[in-house]
């Protein structure tokens, strides 16, 4: 018995089943197949095509992420202008406090924001701001009793009527009923601390003994409480509020007063200075002082200083993101130097828009910052004066940790430390956008890339009402007008200008800017980068269009290959039945053929 092979068995799409090849000893269903794989060709080096594109936006796509980090590690390197300065790592300061006896960080603590000034300054903590704090007589009574049939220590009920409280933030009256609880009024109280600025507690002093504490939510004198009874005495009978000796009014009991709620009082370099928190930002600009604890007579010495430990660490994410970029860039452009043949990864070798990133970048870093005329006041010109080299080359047979790092950046941290300790303000200005103005009527608010280096002589003109009626700038020997809106003045390439000028009057004055490598950088990338205009991004759809417009061919392809299939399997069917039906036919000729002989 023969057996069947499935590999000839054919099903059309309308269902019917069909040996390959029964009448003719063709296997047609491999002859179409083989025919229809022929056809296919195109779109399996389209589907080639799909697949080296997916490596390359793969790549493109990590790239991209690495460029963006890149860009993440300059945002605060190149000078991008703040009201205060928080942009700006190389305005980060430290502050360093001492006392005789070591234990300045137990009376103050005092942080600098970028804006703050780099100084010194003598403190002494004479006196810290509380809170006012009030508690009642221990009263005979369980805190979940009622107050109004409890008795004080002279034995008086406290009784039920409505009272008073409050502190320059508002006030509220609270009524007491004959059911109330200690508990109760507490609840009522905090129910409206955010009116009154009161809070309350309720102590168990023992069993059958129990006291009220009233706190003003915040610290100084102008936050203590006022307390009244208006009906009854229910605070008069807790002892909270009692009549005075001398005067002969009620008021709050002076012997029940756990705090009365003073204001902070220090010296900052032998001036006497009062505040109502402990917490304070008001005294001097950048600088916000927490006071912990009073110590009369001990100073306390606060260093503000610029942090370059925040600089450096800017500088190291610098060096480490561009390595990064570099290096990808490297491994995905690969050619090995002793065979000249690209490695399998290098998907991205060749591509104009990799390369364009490239070269970009390495020239930004290899070149010095654009200055005015003046020249400014930095000698640093290049990242090699602070110990920022550009690494040669790869060597022939390099090893897998080295043959990547043609033109990444190599730190010599000693000579970055010593250039940051003796001249940080001249490697800001190695990356920075700077604009110095010779009138503080004038003021750089903003840049643009499109902003250059130069001297911006400026004349601006206010009317007596103060309104800025003309502003004109001259820049490499051409003079043009600023646009005003307000106070604001901008150039045609970006300069933002805020002026403060006296009214009625016009003055002159002159900014002078320079563009660092991490302004150039920056802007760089915001090219790179951006959604609608950027190499990148318009790379990588390009890709995706690509890859969408080869995959539509290939459907294309394949539904004209699937009808020519069922068009030809059709003929070859058509075939056999052709074939068998000659066979039947030749079947009985044999047969009338052999009966003929037969009688004969």
């Amino acid at each position: 018995m023969s057996s069947v092979n499935l590999n000839n068995v054919y099903v059309g799409d309308n269902g019917r089943i069909q040996l390959s090849g029964l009448s003719s000893n063709i296997d047609f269903v491999d002859v179409v197949d083989q025919m229809m794989k022929a056809r296919r060709i195109p779109a399996d080096n389209l589907e080639k095509r799909i697949d080296a594109n997916d490596e390359k936006l793969t790549s493109m796509r990590e790239l991209q992420d690495l460029v963006k980090d890149l860009q993440s590690s300059i945002s605060t390197l190149y000078g991008a202008a703040s009201f205060d300065q928080s942009k700006n790592t190389f305005a980060s300061k430290q502050v360093f406090s001492t006392s005789a006896d070591g234990n300045a960080a137990n009376l103050m603590s005092v942080s600098a924001s970028n804006n703050a000034a780099t100084g010194s300054y003598k403190f002494v903590v004479d006196q810290i701001a509380s809170k006012h704090k009030i508690g009642a007589e221990t009263v005979n009574m369980n805190p979940d009793d009622a107050l109004s049939t409890a008795t004080n220590g002279a034995g008086t009920a406290i009784g039920t009527g409505s009272f008073t409280l409050g502190t320059a933030k508002g006030s509220v009256q609270i009524d007491v009923s004959a059911t109330d609880t200690l508990k109760d009024v507490r609840d009522k109280i905090n129910t409206v601390t955010g009116t009154t600025g009161i809070q309350a507690s309720v102590v168990k002093v023992a069993d059958g003994q129990s006291t009220i504490i009233l706190t003003s939510s915040d610290e100084g004198s102008t936050n203590r409480m006022t307390l009244s009874d208006d009906t009854g005495n229910v605070l008069e009978n807790l002892g909270i509020l009692a009549v005075d000796a001398g005067t002969g009014t009620l008021g709050i009991n002076a012997a029940q007063e756990i705090n009365p709620g003073n204001d902070a009082k220090f010296t900052m370099d032998g001036v006497s200075i009062t505040r109502p928190s402990n917490d304070i930002d008001d005294l001097v600009d950048g600088l916000s002082i927490s006071l912990f604890d009073a110590e009369p007579g001990m100073t306390i010495n606060v260093e503000v200083e610029q942090d370059l430990t925040a600089a450096k660490t800017a500088i190291l994410g610098f060096v480490d993101s561009y390595n990064a970029v570099k290096s990808y860039i490297n491994e995905k452009t690969y050619v090995d130097p002793q065979t000249n043949k690209a490695a399998d990864g290098s998907v991205l070798l060749g591509n104009s828009t990799v390369k364009s990133i490239e070269t970009s970048l390495q020239q930004i870093v290899g070149s010095t910052p654009f200055r005015s005329d003046n020249g400014g006041d930095s000698d640093l010109a290049v990242l090699a004066q602070i110990g920022i080299s550009i690494t040669s080359a790869a060597a022939s047979g390099s090893t897998e940790d080295t043959k990547y790092s043609a033109g990444t950046l190599t730190l010599d941290e000693t000579k970055l430390n010593d250039m940051l300790i003796n001249n940080v303000d001249e490697v800001a200005e190695l990356f920075n956008f700077k604009a110095t103005s010779d009138s503080p009527a004038l003021t750089m608010t903003s840049f643009t890339g499109n902003t250059g280096a130069g001297n911006y002589e400026f004349s601006v003109t206010k009317d007596v009402d103060g309104n800025i009626t003309d502003a004109t700038y001259t820049l490499n020997g051409e003079t043009k007008n600023a646009k005003i809106n307000g106070t604001s003045l901008t150039t045609a390439d970006g300069l933002k200008i805020f002026y403060n000028g006296a009214d009625g009057a016009t003055e002159t004055a002159t900014i002078s800017t320079s563009v660092g490598l991490g302004a150039r950088l920056q802007f760089a990338m915001q090219e790179m980068l951006d959604s609608d205009n950027g190499s990148l991004p318009l790379e990588i759809k390009s890709v995706e269009g690509q890859n969408t417009s080869f995959s539509d061919k290939v459907t294309r392809i394949d539904d004209r290959i699937a009808n020519q299939r069922e068009v030809m399997m059709n003929k070859f069917i058509n075939m056999e039945k052709s074939l068998a039906q000659i066979k039947t036919v030749q079947s009985s000729l044999d047969e009338l053929m052999a009966a003929g002989k037969s009688d004969n």
